[in-house]
């Protein structure tokens, strides 16, 4: 799909939309967050229109990194309010300079979770076509050990496109200013948002915030 295209009809059942961030230390270890906004169907086409209305002028879509402090603060208020769930996973002791194995895992424990939420469809922004690719294969892997049910959908989108993705990149991105010390956008972001922070599949922490906004389980760092 192309940044000109229309947003994709919306199905029966659960769906989710995905986005991912980092976050490095000095010395090339970091963190790898993956967030889901998971909503209805009947909720998605709000969803898109709240955050559509977001777009500055010459924007394509939004995306933290290049967000003032202000506008993160304004950009967390109105996604939380679509009120929908958010789910985090995490994958901590990164080398920033592997990011695709972390990638991988956090995916696998997002995706399980949103399985057991009952989510029909988990779209991702795409990466460009040779690491969608490879998203795609290690899928195939999950499905054929039985780690990945048949009635998940997963796909991914051109970030443009799909207006949703966007409180997607909203939530991993305050939640990923809440593990840099800076919780006010996560505070903002729990005023209408049902949390979960899933355990790290790394070390089996609950890094980050929380859903109380207050210091859970510290980085690791191996």
């Amino acid at each position: 799909m192309n940044s000109a295209a229309s947003p994709r009809s919306v199905g029966p059942g659960i769906r989710a939309f995905c986005d991912e961030s980092l976050r490095c230390r000095t010395g090339g270890t970091g963190i790898y967050l993956m967030s889901a906004v998971v909503l209805a169907s009947y909720e998605v086409q709000q969803a898109r229109d709240v955050m559509a209305a977001l777009l500055l002028k010459g924007q394509r879509k939004l995306h933290w990194r290049d967000e003032s402090a202000n506008r993160r603060l304004f950009l967390s208020r109105r996604a939380a309010s679509i009120e929908s769930e958010v789910v985090i996973a995490t994958w901590c002791g990164m080398d920033s300079a592997r990011q695709e194995r972390p990638r991988r895992k956090a995916q696998q424990i997002l995706l399980a979770a949103l399985a057991d939420r009952g989510v029909t469809e988990a779209l991702f922004e795409s990466r460009g076509p040779v690491r969608d690719k490879g998203d795609i294969a290690g899928l195939a892997g999950l499905r054929r050990s039985g780690a990945l049910p048949d009635s998940l959908r997963v796909g991914h989108v051109a970030g443009p496109a799909e207006h949703a993705l966007w409180a997607a990149d909203v939530a991993v991105g305050a939640f990923g200013a809440a593990l840099d010390g800076k919780p006010e956008y996560w505070t903002e972001l729990l005023g209408g948002t049902k949390v979960t922070v899933l355990n790290c599949g790394h070390c089996d922490l609950p890094h980050g915030p929380g859903a109380t906004g207050k210091p859970d389980a510290p980085w690791c760092t191996s």
